[in-house]
């Protein structure tokens, strides 16, 4: 059975601190079966086999904010030779995931974590910009960082990505309340509540409510 990638569980705590809400997904989808085989197997009484480099052994999914999401890993050399059969595994993982999110199949999102220091070098960049690029199976982002990430650099990272909120959560009700605080000139609220009053008639008490002020 695959485990979840070390940095996993730091991507988790980022979203939840950016004030995502963080669940868990069906185990299926970090499975060895498509949904259609399961009832294959039912009906024939026999196991689908899979050979164990067909699907990779570091993975783990989640819903953020209700987006089914799965979690890998990438390891090795930035060089195709190597990273080529990881993402054919990760690809091959989300083909199994979206078997089983049925409508849902076009949200999955797979969020890829690189090496200890990857950032720092050419290779790593460009070829993450090649597997984010790359929209087969199901969207794909790829984390690169320094050397041990902190949270931090994984809510920068997450800033990219769906989770992303368009302002700090910390400001978000301070927002609210500024805007809540808003008086509407006199008058104005019992126009716009006035039922009688078309569009244009509207625009004409408004003006001369603004006239006597």
């Amino acid at each position: 059975m695959a485990e979840a990638p070390a940095f996993a569980n730091l991507l988790l705590r980022a979203a939840r601190r950016i004030g995502a809400r963080v669940g868990n997904a069906p185990a299926e989808l970090v499975g060895g079966r498509f949904n259609s085989e399961v009832l294959s197997e039912a009906v024939s009484r026999s196991a689908i086999a899979r050979h164990d480099n067909d699907l990779p052994n570091l993975v783990c999914s989640a819903r953020i904010d209700d987006i089914p999401v799965l979690i890998g890993e990438l390891s090795g050399t930035a060089l195709r030779p190597s990273a080529e059969p990881q993402l054919r595994r990760y690809r091959n993982q989300a083909t199994i995931a979206r078997s089983w999110l049925a409508a849902e199949a076009p949200n999955l999102q797979l969020f890829l974590i690189g090496p200890p220091g990857a950032i720092r070098t050419m290779e790593w960049r460009q070829l993450a910009a090649e597997i984010e690029a790359d929209d087969r199976t199901c969207r794909k982002l790829v984390w690169l960082y320094d050397h041990e990430p902190s949270i931090e650099d994984a809510e920068i990272f997450l800033n990219r990505t769906f989770v992303a909120r368009p302002w700090p959560t910390s400001q978000q009700q301070v927002l609210l309340d500024t805007v809540a605080s808003y008086a509407l000139p006199e008058g104005w609220e019992e126009a716009v509540d006035d039922k009688e009053l078309d569009f244009d008639g509207l625009v004409e008490v408004l003006i001369e409510l603004e006239a006597r002020i």
